[in-house]
């Protein structure tokens, strides 16, 4: 039987850096996982190949798609795909989505050898997981929740959306005589990285390790460098941020705060500050990093800086 037409391709491994970073850079909602320098970065520190698909409507580049490839027996190669595909305009029709989906099922099978942990960048909704299944993907688990906060809007903007504790807080920190370093040559990294182990060990959660860290930002440095923000008083570091960016958006991946910039509510000065330096370089989108229930502080946190919580449909197999 011949198979129903599909206007669309996936051409796979057949472009260079400056090509996928500039179709990144076109996408409305660019995430960190998808970015080159990402998959290097993973296949220098863990062992993971990066595959590169640009998504082609008619020959046209409207999306593009990295897939995480380990290879564990000659017949066997674990695959991964972390908040992609991406789109270049706002939102791909459904039907049309699922063009694209079944090709990548197809391609990825175990079946093939190819076995696939899929986590889709598609918002959740009934919607969105029927499309995986008609695809043919398995749910397995929640979808990942964070806070996307838009830096369209003048500072003044931005200010006034903030939530009216968090705005309080912000005024309490810029009374307090604090200083914000700003580093995109990682001066300060090394500082950065000390800290945020000690904490990651003392509380026991899941996060990038230093020496991934450090092999992104030299990845990095000759484009599109992280950004370490330091708030510094009376000659002392309190808190610190790290910024990773990716096309016309940043995350927020690491952040410090002391026992002493806790108390001078350093951390809201970074942040703030953060996003207007962002904001000033043309950045249009602010990934405030992960949020969930087992820590509901931090979420009130990221949610008061006026962004839009959302989750995504899930992990699929």
């Amino acid at each position: 039987m011949t198979p129903p037409f599909n206007p669309f391709r996936i051409d796979w491994n057949d472009c260079t850096f400056s090509q996928w970073d500039a179709l990144l850079a076109r996408c409305k909602r660019p995430t960190l996982l998808q970015s080159w320098q990402y998959g290097l970065a993973l296949a220098k520190t863990e062992g993971w190949k990066a595959d590169f698909g640009i998504i082609r409507f008619e020959n046209k580049p409207v999306g593009l798609v990295q897939v995480q490839t380990r290879r564990w027996l000659p017949f066997l190669t674990t695959c991964r795909i972390y908040r992609g595909p991406l789109w270049i305009y706002d939102e791909i029709p459904g039907e049309m989505l699922k063009l694209v989906l079944r090709m990548i099922r197809d391609r990825y099978h175990l079946l093939r050898g190819r076995p696939l942990v899929f986590h889709p960048e598609m918002i959740d909704g009934e919607a969105a997981r029927k499309r995986l299944a008609e695809t043919g993907f398995h749910r397995r688990e929640e979808g990942y929740e964070s806070v996307w906060l838009d830096l369209a809007p003048e500072p003044d903007a931005l200010r006034a959306g903030l939530d009216r504790k968090w705005r309080n807080k912000l005024h309490q920190a810029e009374r307090n005589g604090l200083t914000v370093e700003v580093d995109t040559a990682a001066v300060h990294f090394d500082w950065l990285m000390e800290l945020y182990l000690q904490d990651k060990m003392a509380r026991n959660y899941r996060g990038p390790s230093p020496a991934f860290l450090r092999v992104l930002h030299n990845l990095s440095a000759e484009s599109t460098p992280p950004v370490l923000l330091r708030a510094v008083h009376q000659g002392r570091p309190v808190a610190g941020v790290l910024l990773v960016r990716h096309g016309a958006a940043a995350t927020y991946q690491v952040g410090w705060n002391g026992e002493e910039g806790r108390g001078l509510r350093a951390h809201h000065l970074l942040l703030w500050q953060s996003a207007l330096w962002l904001k000033a370089r043309g950045h249009t989108g602010f990934d405030l990093g992960g949020i969930n229930e087992t820590t509901p502080g931090i979420a009130r946190f990221k949610i008061g800086m006026g962004g839009q919580p959302f989750r995504l449909v899930g992990g699929y197999v």
